[in-house]
């Protein structure tokens, strides 16, 4: 008796210690959450990501056309967009890749955060003058994002640490397009040549700008992310204004060793 006693004691000291161990943000929040985790949701969000595959479906009207862009990665590296005007058969297909390692996002533990992105892709381009002549162009696109992330707390029907919202503070891009033309009568190996550039720094006031991203699977080694977009923006230029909306969804799977 003194035996079971003794037992019983040592599981409910068990029990006391390792208990508030696991606290609330262990447990499940997203729809594919695992039912335990040993780290917290901070702990399991902080730290270096690869954009493993994404897919955002965006339909954007500036009031002249209304454009549906597609954009897929897979494996890291396969890079597509599909670009149609809504109501036509008019179709841009644009296959490309990601430059290895530069498809990141960094988590930190202080509340910062930065993404680099950096992709190609080529286009050939018609040459109805002579068939014999083959222009490619190659257009490389360098785009990177930094500001801070937080949790939100239980709003409308979501739990509190389920979505992940990122205030952008500066948004950096840098286009350049090459451009190869090969012949028949080339007697050396063509070179490309740069033939357009174009680079853009947005700064945003706190809060300005952010983003909301519903975790449907957060793990130690795998984020799975989901992000409704609904925007309405008026441009004003003089004395005339101009209306943009975007509607659609992204989602996106992070991976890390």
């Amino acid at each position: 008796m003194n035996t079971t006693k003794k037992h019983l004691t040592l599981v409910l000291l068990g029990m006391i210690i390792i208990l508030p161990i696991f606290t609330t943000s262990c447990f499940k929040k997203g729809s594919e959450d695992p039912f335990l985790s040993i780290y917290t949701r901070k702990a399991r969000v902080t730290g270096e990501w690869q954009i493993q595959s994404l897919t955002w479906d965006i339909k954007s009207n500036d009031g002249v056309e209304e454009l549906q862009t597609i954009t897929t990665v897979t494996d890291k590296i396969d890079w597509n967009r599909e670009i149609r005007i809504v109501g036509t058969d008019s179709t841009r297909t644009l296959q490309g890749r990601v430059l290895e390692g530069r498809n990141t996002i960094i988590f930190y533990n202080d509340g910062r955060f930065i993404q680099t992105w950096e992709y190609e892709y080529d286009e050939n381009i018609p040459n109805p003058e002579n068939e014999d002549v083959v222009i490619t162009n190659t257009t490389k696109v360098f785009e990177s994002m930094e500001g801070t992330w937080n949790f939100l707390h239980n709003i409308d029907d979501y739990k509190t640490k389920e979505r992940l919202s990122l205030v952008v503070e500066n948004v950096k891009s840098k286009t350049f397009v090459y451009q190869l033309i090969e012949t028949d009568d080339d007697e050396e190996t063509p070179l490309q040549s740069l033939i357009s550039t174009y680079a853009s720094t947005n700064a945003y006031a706190n809060g300005e700008y952010s983003t909301i991203w519903t975790l449907r699977m957060l793990k130690n080694k795998q984020i799975i992310m989901d992000q409704d977009i609904e925007s309405f923006e008026v441009i004003t230029v003089g004395a005339t204004g101009n209306s943009y909306t975007e509607v659609g969804f992204k989602t996106q799977t992070l991976t890390r060793e």
